[in-house]
């Protein structure tokens, strides 16, 4: 008897528990715009992310014209970013940059959509769409504010990214000179070696360049090649692959 009356006691505290719980944000009424931005906020800074993106889309979809509505957009899409979702992430930010080309905050809105393509590039010999999208947004970013707070690491990850496309090219360069594609390399490699001279890579291409000029036997041209290598970087110009 004794144990059946705790039992009761423990359905009927939950039934008071649960419309607490389970009732979803979309349904609660009375919530004003800077209510759903603060609450958001909160979640946000506490990692609660999937709680965060809840209160940003509410406040997005009920009050769509609400002076939060900039900061909520760009809240959002720092939420999905954070929470993973990337693809999510990438279309809120670009959402952000449509709607307000105006914002102080576009700096930031690509800067992180910069970091977020940045995470998401392949290692050399992969698809490199990711790569050349976040060039194309630190680009972007340095147009508009080349002295902002953001400059500094967008030009390093620039100059990160484009060696990352020069060490694909490498890679390339060498699939042909393997496959004995002669050709194809020597013309993949003189594009890389102008296109990523500024890169720390620039040695490996003149000297796979110098080896795809050899193979087709033009041996005059590679050995031109090779003393300019070697000036450039002395000691690699004798090096083959």
């Amino acid at each position: 008897m004794r144990r059946t009356r705790h039992l009761l006691a423990i359905l009927m505290a939950a039934a008071f528990l649960i419309p607490s719980c389970s009732g979803k944000l979309s349904k609660q009424t009375g919530l004003t715009d800077s209510d759903l931005f603060s609450r958001g906020q909160q979640k946000l800074a506490k990692k609660s992310y999937s709680s965060a993106i809840e209160h940003f889309q509410v406040l997005l979809e009920r009050f769509p014209t609400s002076p939060l509505a900039p900061k909520t957009q760009l809240a959002l899409a720092d939420a999905r970013m954070e929470n993973g979702d990337n693809v999510e992430a990438e279309v809120a930010f670009d959402d952000f940059l449509r709607l307000y080309p105006a914002s102080d905050n576009v700096p930031y809105a690509l800067f992180r959509k910069g970091e977020l393509l940045f995470r998401q590039g392949s290692k050399p010999g992969r698809d490199q769409t990711k790569t050349l999208e976040a060039i194309r947004t630190y680009k972007l970013l340095l147009e508009k504010n080349p002295s902002g707070p953001y400059a500094e690491t967008a030009a390093k990850r620039l100059g990160d990214l484009r060696n990352r496309l020069a060490e694909h090219e490498a890679r390339v360069v060498s699939h042909y000179l393997s496959r004995r594609k002669y050709d194809s390399a020597e013309a993949r490699g003189r594009r890389a070696v102008a296109d990523y001279s500024d890169t720390a890579t620039l040695s490996s291409l003149m000297s796979l360049l110098a080896e795809a000029l050899e193979r087709e036997g033009k041996k005059e041209e590679a050995a031109e090649l090779r003393k300019s290598l070697r000036e450039k970087f002395p000691g690699r110009g004798d090096k083959k692959r």
